[in-house]
């Protein structure tokens, strides 16, 4: 691949190539997550242990009263080598307005772990929610996830799970939301997006969720920004169109007017159409 070639693919996978104000929007988050968890600190389980690696932790918010109360866990992007739970708990005033429990989890990141560690952290905490989250007055048969960015790949990886190893009959989620997430990892080798991960051509094929689909189990809803790359939305496009055939109850929406970074802020806001989305996988008919 040639040097221009390679520099427009990097491009396409830079998020921030589509943002103008990016500062002020990473303020705005940083600004968010900070304020929801000083007002909330009072409902915050933190630095639950799922897993033995000093990161493999999550926070637990928990509304007033007895319970069960419904799931919802959230896994955060950063190309797996940034950011961590401090960065996720933008939402958990919506979702604990909504009578909810919020899960914000962290994993060991690039380049202390390699993708197959880092998948298998996600698995560990999705596996350790379904089975312990009832001590928190949770309800196990009412678990959603989302995941952005990278926590979309991980959250697709999760769903790719072999449950029954783990204990259970079927996928044990409710729901899942994947917004704005790499699906084919193959286009980042050779990407500077990969200097961290260090995985060669096989490996980026290996975990790859959009070569290795899951079995159709819960509802599954993927969304990407009006305002991102074409490889993002291709990527997004792609993944539904082959859970759709499949046999997925696979749901596209459609984010108008959102880049990469405020989409998933939109988790926070009530009235928005991917908090519908996980209202509605929440409150439907087990």
């Amino acid at each position: 691949m040639t040097e221009t070639n390679m520099t427009a693919r990097e491009r396409e996978y830079t998020p921030s190539s589509c943002v103008e104000n990016l500062d002020d929007v990473l303020l705005a988050f940083a600004e968010q997550c900070i304020s929801m968890s000083e007002t909330y600190k009072a409902n915050t389980h933190a630095d639950v242990p799922y897993g033995d690696a000093p990161r493999t932790v999550m926070d637990i918010f928990v509304p007033g009263g007895d319970g069960p109360f419904p799931v919802h866990v959230f896994v955060h992007g950063g190309y797996w080598q940034e950011f961590s739970k401090a960065e996720s708990t933008f939402a958990a005033g919506n979702f604990l307005n909504h009578n909810s429990i919020l899960v914000v989890m962290d994993y060991t990141l690039a380049p202390e772990a390699k993708m197959a560690q880092i998948i298998d952290e996600a698995r560990r905490c999705a596996v350790w929610v379904a089975k312990n989250i009832a001590d928190y007055g949770g309800d196990p048969d009412n678990i959603t996830m989302s995941g952005h960015s990278a926590g979309a790949h991980l959250l697709a990886q999760i769903l790719a799970t072999n449950w029954q190893v783990e204990g259970f009959d079927t996928c044990p989620l409710k729901g899942a939301t994947l917004v704005s997430g790499v699906y084919d990892l193959r286009p980042l080798v050779g990407t500077y997006i990969n200097d961290a991960l260090a995985m060669d051509a096989d490996e980026a094929a290996r975990h790859s969720p959009q070569l290795h689909l899951p079995e159709p189990s819960c509802p599954v809803v993927l969304s990407v920004g009006e305002v991102e790359t074409d490889a993002f939305k291709s990527q997004t496009q792609n993944f539904a169109d082959a859970l759709q055939k499949a046999g997925h109850d696979c749901t596209n929406i459609p984010m108008a007017g959102f880049n990469h970074f405020d989409i998933i802020l939109e988790l926070a806001n009530p009235q928005s159409p991917l908090f519908l989305a996980i209202k509605a996988q929440m409150q439907a008919k087990g």
